[in-house]
């Protein structure tokens, strides 16, 4: 019996021995680095701090885009007992078919985390809280939130549903405003359930939050230009329109407005062609709007003079083998007057006397052809061809606004220069960023000069005469204002058919780009409206002129501009 005994000790010593040497054999080699692993994934565990995305803000502080936390749900199907259940339970809180989450639940049967439902109401949060379920959790995450809707959305852009921005200035500056996560870092128990158990301090970290942006963007001014633009759109039953306003002198975006626009919050309903922002994005033929660039740069190189008469031909001239027509039939015009009875002749005699070459770097020097360089991914840089592509058309149809496309940000900055004193300034769409502490990161320098395009006595003359004279006597008296002398041009372009050549019949884009006060201009608008309904109306001078004049009124109205001295039609002119 002893002996026996002793035989079954000897046993327990052995097999105790063996385990000893197990254990020596896992922790002295090689794979001990592997199990170690395992244990340590077991019972180590990261969770996510997420950091708040900074505010985008209009020049005043208003947010345009801003963050807000809502209720999630989330599950850890590894440690749910019966999909089919918890899917039942969970589905008349959620608002949602069982089936699906049951499905969700499924597809993320192998692993530990998974949403649910994103952003619920605070009362459904608690709803699901009240039922207990092992597995099913509720946890506060971020929400973009856009209180102007889609005042000022195609600028703004949106952010995807990990708050990572997608277009617009959230998509520009998505490292800044995103800022960086942190991440708590917790020991874990053994059971399925994985509770924590001590929180590892050293290997956490706090999360940085994002920055801000402000933006040149005045929201009181951009909804005066929205709603002008919505009433214009739908009184000439337009495919679109475009409103641009810009300070002349410090090249500050104060509005960029479309319509059609889109709602951020939604915007998955919505097409990428209504989400683009076709002020920067989008050229089209300007027309009319676009001889004051050519009249100056002939006055500014001495190619004409401001007294000078041209004979317009009584509305009809040849040039080679190109017969051009006005209109109105014109006989003798003045440079002043080419421009306020808008002559396609005259304009076409001043482009046949400067040549190809002068007119080309005329048009390339106030913009045209190149990026203006705004702070906005994808702008667009027009459509100018080079000298070897011109054709004997194009010395003539350049000058009345063909043969060229632009943008509505090229056509606003380059306007500015004609009633700045002459000067290109770079457009300025962001005022500056700031940290998550309220600290200047970076702040815009304005005006920045790129250079000089035309003299200012030049420049003078085409404010104080040539551009009033189109308000007071040709086709801008609806922009006329009462309290302030409003200066401008109007165009009315065909719009060109890109399947079968030449132009589409009864379609056209109707603008009117225009400042005030004429004495010191504290605005340029431009309003561009695309496709009117030809049956109501499409001459610039009916569809946007009038709308630029009431957005220019209410807008200098707001900024406090003191009305322009009191004189007699065709004084200073």
């Amino acid at each position: 019996m002893a002996k026996a005994g002793g035989t079954v000790l000897v046993g327990f010593l052995v097999l105790f021995a063996v385990l000893i040497g197990r254990l020596v054999h896992i922790n002295t080699t090689s794979l001990s680095d592997r199990v170690l692993k395992i244990v340590h994934a077991q019972q180590i565990g990261h969770t996510p701090l997420p950091a708040r995305r900074g505010c985008i803000l209009d020049v005043h502080g208003r947010v345009m885009a801003g963050t807000h936390d809502k209720p999630c749900v989330f599950a850890d199907p590894s440690i749910i007992d019966d999909f089919m259940s918890a899917a039942s339970r969970l589905a008349p809180v959620l608002a949602m078919d069982a089936g699906e989450i049951e499905q969700t639940l499924r597809e993320n049967s192998g692993r530990r985390f998974c949403w649910l439902k994103r952003w619920i109401e605070p009362a459904d949060a608690l709803a699901v809280k009240a039922l207990k379920m092992p597995g099913v959790g509720v946890r506060l995450e971020s929400k973009r939130l856009y209180p102007f809707e889609e005042l000022c959305a195609t600028t703004v852009g949106f952010v995807g549903v990990d708050n990572v921005g997608l277009e617009g200035m959230e998509a520009r500056y998505d490292k800044h405003l995103r800022g960086s996560d942190g991440r708590h870092s917790s020991i874990y128990n053994g059971h399925r359930k994985r509770r924590p158990i001590w929180w590892r301090q050293e290997q956490s970290t706090a999360p940085k939050d994002g920055g801000h942006v402000v933006l040149t963007i005045d929201a009181v001014v951009q909804e005066i230009a929205q709603r002008h633009l919505s009433a214009t759109v739908e009184e000439f039953q337009a495919a679109s329109g475009t409103v641009v306003v810009m300070n002349p002198h410090t090249g500050e975006l104060l509005a960029v407005a479309q319509v059609p626009s889109f709602d951020p919050d939604r915007f998955g309903e919505f097409s990428a062609a209504m989400r683009r922002n076709r002020a920067v994005c989008d050229v089209f033929e300007p027309g009319s709007i676009f001889k004051p660039f050519v009249a100056s740069g002939a006055l500014a190189a001495g190619i004409v003079n401001t007294t000078e008469e041209f004979d317009c031909g009584n509305g009809t001239h040849r040039f080679g083998g190109r017969t051009l027509h006005d209109t109105s039939p014109r006989g003798v015009l003045t440079l002043d007057g080419i421009l306020a009875k808008s002559s396609n002749i005259g304009m076409g005699l001043i482009g046949e006397r400067m040549g190809d070459v002068a007119l080309h770097d005329t048009v390339r020097a106030f913009g045209f052809g190149k990026a203006t360089g705004i702070d906005f991914a994808g702008e667009a840089k027009g459509i100018l061809h080079a000298l070897d592509r011109w054709t004997s058309y194009s010395v003539t149809s350049v000058p009345m606004g063909q043969e060229i496309a632009v943008t509505p940000i090229q056509l606003a900055t380059a306007f500015s220069a004609l009633v700045n004193g002459g000067l290109f300034v770079k457009p300025v769409l962001v005022d500056s960023l700031i940290d998550a502490r309220g600290h200047l990161v970076r702040s815009t320098k304005r005006p920045e000069v790129v250079r000089r395009v035309i003299p200012k006595e030049t420049s003078d003359y085409m404010l104080r005469r040539a551009l009033r004279a189109v308000v007071l006597e040709g086709g801008g008296r609806k922009a006329a204002l009462k309290d302030w002398n409003v200066v401008g041009k109007t165009g009315t372009a065909e719009i060109s058919d890109g399947v079968h050549g030449g132009y589409e019949e009864d379609a056209y884009d109707s603008s009117f780009l225009g400042a005030a006060p004429m004495e010191n201009p504290r605005c340029v608008v431009l309003v561009t409206v695309h496709r009117p309904q030809a049956d109501i109306a499409y001459y610039g001078s009916r569809v946007a002129a009038p709308a630029a004049g009431r957005i220019l009124g209410e807008t200098l109205a707001y900024l406090h501009v003191p009305p322009s001295p009191v004189t007699v039609d065709g004084d200073g002119l």
